[in-house]
């Protein structure tokens, strides 16, 4: 096993990883990720992919994997050299074209102005008879328009208009009820403040408020490990979340929630129905400690 396998193997065991957690992760070949701690870089069908594989290893056990590529620069292939011969072999010289076919090709051009001006011109009559069809048809259905509209009207003492006043008034204000609940909801929403109040390596900790109830919900939008702890330490949920699995709690009464996300760009973390936005960029920080503090206080008064 080599000093960077050794690397990547203690990340992951760190982060209470197997390796088929890994590998739901990473997507990546259980064989190749084994490979990669064991520096058995044979198996693994190409140099670009070796590195490639590196750099996404090191990002879900929380490596940077930039800072490893330039320590352990000798112990990793430089896949420069295949890229190039793979280009060049790629390159097929070119074939003469027979005679008839390149006099084809230069009145190709010609043919292609032909044909878009033949459709120019047809688009321009189609429209030109729709405009005129539609003028003539509007003008014989003016009078009979009129004359229906006569026909039905309705004086304004009559039952059938104080009828319809009156669902008019009821629609009214049904609307003005559905508003007012609308807007009550709203100012509920606003109440609720999520706010980061610090942030240290790949920890981040957030502090809400103004809610009477907190609800917490976990989606995962990818595969990705997940533990959630409240204040006492006991564990609400652990272990891998499989893509389109929610986990949801009522934290109304916890003090502090730990959560521990192994891979943050597949996990959404919701109170209330309103997304957390994450303090440390996901793409950039894959593994996150995030603590939810619920200030009591401040909820109280």
């Amino acid at each position: 096993m080599t000093e960077l396998g050794n690397r990547l193997k203690e990340a992951r065991e760190e982060k209470g990883m197997s390796l088929d957690d890994l590998q739901a992760a990473t997507k990546i070949q259980k064989r190749y990720l084994t490979a990669l701690e064991e520096g058995n870089y044979d198996i693994i069908p190409g140099k670009f992919y070796v590195r490639a594989f590196i750099k996404q290893y090191a990002e879900a056990v929380g490596l940077n994997s930039e800072l490893l590529f330039e320590e352990f620069k000798k112990d990793i292939p430089n896949s420069y050299n295949d890229e190039v011969s793979d280009k060049l072999s790629s390159i097929k010289p070119q074939r003469e074209l027979p005679k008839s076919a390149s006099k084809a090709l230069e009145l190709l051009p010609t043919l292609l102005v032909v044909a878009g001006v033949i459709v120019v011109v047809a688009i321009i009559y189609v429209i030109i008879q729709a405009v005129n069809s539609g003028g003539n048809q509007q003008s014989a259905e003016q009078p009979k328009t009129e004359e229906s509209q006569s026909k039905y009207d309705v004086s304004k003492d009559s039952p059938l208009t104080k009828e319809n006043q009156k669902d008019a008034n009821a629609d009214k204000n049904s609307g003005a009820d559905d508003k007012e609940k609308d807007d009550q909801q709203s100012d509920e929403k606003e109440k609720l403040s999520i706010k980061a109040v610090s942030s240290e390596g790949t920890s981040t900790t957030y502090e809400i408020s103004g809610a009477d109830k907190l609800e917490l919900e976990v989606k995962a939008s990818a595969d990705s490990w997940v533990r959630v702890r409240d204040e006492k330490g006991s564990s609400l949920k652990e272990g891998m979340m499989k893509k389109g699995e929610t986990f949801q709690k009522n934290i109304t009464e916890q003090e502090q929630i730990d959560l521990r996300i192994g891979y943050a760009p597949g996990v959404e973390i919701k109170i209330n129905g309103e997304a957390l936005s994450y303090e440390l960029d996901p793409k950039n920080v894959m593994t996150q400690n995030i603590t939810i503090q619920n200030k009591k206080e401040e909820k109280s008064s």
